[in-house]
């Protein structure tokens, strides 16, 4: 299991790589990389039945949060975009042999493209933060079985 700063490391590894070939591209928001990593728990959870990383989601206003994230990055809107070519050989290696590379890959190129406002209105559209009240952890059975019944399966 990683923790959730190595799997954001990953992710803003491989979406500054995509800045660099593409000059269209909206730069990476701590809200974008909260629902992204949202979304790679949830395909993980649905489909090897245990999380990828262990820190709890919690249900915030702008939808799920990953409270070590959150204070990681604690008043900065935009992120990653300063990750250099070098600086990108000293982040976190997910196990190329592993099953998170598969679901960090899928989840990177299924939902990296989306602003973090629409990742944000997606995420209030869903059961796991619909029903979990405001403050409160995301339980992983619900992120579970929703990404089973909705997401993987869909």
């Amino acid at each position: 299991m990683y923790t959730a700063n190595q799997v954001a490391d990953w992710i803003l590894t491989r979406y500054a790589a995509k800045m660099d070939t593409d000059d269209g591209i909206d730069p990476m928001t701590q809200m974008k990389l909260h629902k992204l990593l949202y979304y790679v728990q949830g395909t993980f959870l649905a489909l090897h039945n245990e999380p990828l990383f262990g820190d709890d989601i919690l249900h915030w206003q702008h939808g799920p949060v990953v409270r070590s994230i959150f204070d990681r990055f604690k008043g900065e809107k935009v992120i990653g975009q300063v990750i250099t070519e070098d600086e990108r050989e000293n982040y976190v290696k997910i196990d190329a042999d592993s099953n998170a590379q598969e679901v960090l890959h899928a989840v990177f190129d299924n939902y990296s493209d989306y602003s973090a406002a629409q990742l944000r209105n997606m995420t209030h559209h869903e059961t796991p933060w619909m029903e979990t009240a405001h403050n409160d952890v995301i339980s992983q059975e619900a992120i579970e079985n929703y990404f089973q019944k909705e997401i993987v399966e869909a």
